[in-house]
């Protein structure tokens, strides 16, 4: 009978072992749930602080747009150093970077393409040849320059036809590596340009600081924006030429108020005898309507970055596309 109750009792002690250790073992389970959604619901938190963060700065740029002065003060101040109007505020529990960007003084990829008479998508030969005065300034390969400006063409273009015998489409991109379609629409990113046929990352980061992205077909220069240190794009509209040395002097003896005229940047000497494409003539302006208003917000160990593309026309600016992250 005392042998029974000691099984008993040792049966019951295992038993009361294993529903503690069930017990310890959901606990654990529970607190580690109830963590990360403690976890996931500050994240939460962070995140639409950020963008409430971020909505009230696009507001207070725009209202800053709207005067001609501030855009010209943006300009003149900004582009002999980063083309940057840099914003440093501190937040409950982080803190706020931004500035805004001059988009007048690069090229807009979309620009490469036109719509013809008859309504068809076809090749902006003006738009190319300065693309690929662009790309020799950069000492990019002429194999690689003849390779590249079709492939973005049939890249943008609607039609699933390579442009030309250089071109391609679907065809070819399907039996790549990493299997992919073409666009067939505007580039929405510049990081996409990486997907072209021929654009090494080499090649992506020599055209980065030069190059943009704006959901139209055209492209303008504002020449009081160009800054010099980043001179090709003028070495691109002399069609190359002028060496690099003498554009970083033209842009760092522009006038402290800017060019009151174009008329005036083409009296200039060494512009008069170097600039004689279409291009040149008929994309230079004074006035900047695109506008990136970047946005870096740290909060407790978390970092957020938005761009915010700001259209200007009319005294109206407008953000017409956000994107949550930094290129790559």
């Amino acid at each position: 009978m005392i042998l029974l109750d000691k099984k008993f009792k040792g049966a019951a002690l295992i038993m009361a072992l294993f529903v503690t250790a069930i017990i310890a073992s959901i606990s654990a389970g529970l607190f580690s749930m109830v963590s990360m959604n403690i976890e996931n619901e500050k994240n939460m938190l962070s995140e639409q602080q950020a963008i409430v963060t971020t909505l009230s700065l696009e507001s207070f740029t725009k209202k800053y747009l709207t005067q001609k002065e501030n855009r010209t003060n943006l300009v003149l101040t900004a582009n002999n150093f980063n083309q940057k109007s840099p914003i440093n505020l501190p937040l409950e529990r982080g803190n706020l970077e931004a500035n805004i960007v001059d988009m007048g003084q690069c090229f807009n990829l979309n620009s490469l393409i036109l719509i013809s008479a008859t309504g068809e998508e076809i090749a902006n030969t003006d738009n190319l040849d300065f693309f690929k005065n662009l790309m020799k300034s950069l000492f990019i390969e002429e194999q690689k320059i003849e390779e590249i400006t079709p492939a973005i063409v049939d890249w943008l273009d609607k039609d699933s036809f390579p442009d030309t015998y250089l071109g391609v489409e679907d065809d070819f991109y399907k039996n790549e590596k990493i299997s992919r379609l073409s666009s067939n629409q505007f580039f929405y990113d510049i990081t996409e340009l990486r997907d072209i046929k021929g654009v090494t990352e080499e090649i992506f980061q020599k055209l980065k600081p030069y190059v943009c992205v704006i959901n139209s077909l055209n492209t303008k220069i504002n020449i009081n924006s160009l800054n010099p240190f980043y001179p090709n794009i003028l070495v691109a509209l002399s069609s190359n030429t002028l060496s690099d040395l003498e554009a970083r002097n033209i842009l760092n003896n522009k006038p402290l108020a800017g060019y009151s005229s174009v008329t005036n940047f083409l009296n200039l000497p060494e512009i008069k005898t170097s600039f004689s494409s279409k291009f040149s003539k008929a994309n230079l302006v004074l006035e900047t309507n695109y506008f990136i208003l970047n946005t870096n917000i740290k909060i407790d160990d978390k970092d957020f970055h938005i761009k915010s593309h700001i259209y200007y026309s009319n005294e109206s600016p407008k953000v017409i596309r956000r994107k949550l992250g930094e290129y790559l």
